[in-house]
């Protein structure tokens, strides 16, 4: 027999302490899960309302670039791409929220710097490519509510299954072990008491 299951006072306070601290567990991890469900909901409407709005931008700028590449040719096109400076100013960090890595990418919101010279080109192409410089924040801050949604859920699960675990194993175990030894306990004091009567009962034949 486990030593926690024998029938004693002390196993008995012990295990109803035990119990509470998992009680108090399962409360602070609820609530723990709820917040980390809120933000995720919140972050879920954010990315959704942005990505709307991309989508909107991203089609009239693909019909530009079409327009663009239909008047200069795919050749000349390809050859000015490689004209784009790339930016280094991008930096990825992170923080902290219930544990969950939170993505934050920094960097400069600068206007966009063409490399080539305006007879190589046409309006079309310069207009498609400023607007798309425009979109950068937005396609940033999509990138950091994918990360941010993903690192949610994956701290959603880990919170469900100790939830879980402490409902539907833990909690409902160490109340049947209290359940257990208080049975035990009451049934020793029982045959006490039973055996105290018939010493008592026997004292006073002897004595009469």
């Amino acid at each position: 027999m486990n030593n926690d299951a024998i029938a004693s006072k002390a196993n008995l306070i012990k295990a109803k302490d035990e119990l509470k601290l998992l009680e108090v567990g399962l409360d602070i991890l609820d609530k723990k899960r709820k917040a980390l469900m809120n933000a995720h909901d919140s972050k879920i409407k954010d990315r959704d309302n942005l990505n709307i709005k991309v989508n909107e931008t991203m089609a009239k700028v693909s019909h530009s670039f079409n327009k663009a590449l239909a008047s200069i040719g795919e050749e000349k096109l390809e050859n000015l791409a490689g004209l784009i400076p790339i930016d280094n100013s991008i930096k990825l960090s992170t923080s902290k929220f219930m544990q969950t890595d939170i993505a934050e990418i920094e960097f400069e919101d600068k206007k966009l710097t063409l490399s080539y010279s305006f007879y190589q080109t046409n309006a079309l192409l310069d207009k498609a490519l400023i607007d798309f410089n425009k979109l950068r924040s937005d396609l940033f801050k999509l990138a950091e509510l994918d990360s941010t949604i993903n690192n949610l859920e994956i701290e959603i699960r880990k919170a469900n299954k100790k939830v879980n675990s402490l409902e539907k194993i833990q909690i409902p175990n160490k109340t049947d072990l209290i359940k257990n030894i208080s049975q035990s306990i009451e049934e020793k004091e029982r045959e006490e008491f039973s055996k105290t009567k018939i010493v008592k009962k026997n004292k006073e034949k002897k004595s009469s």
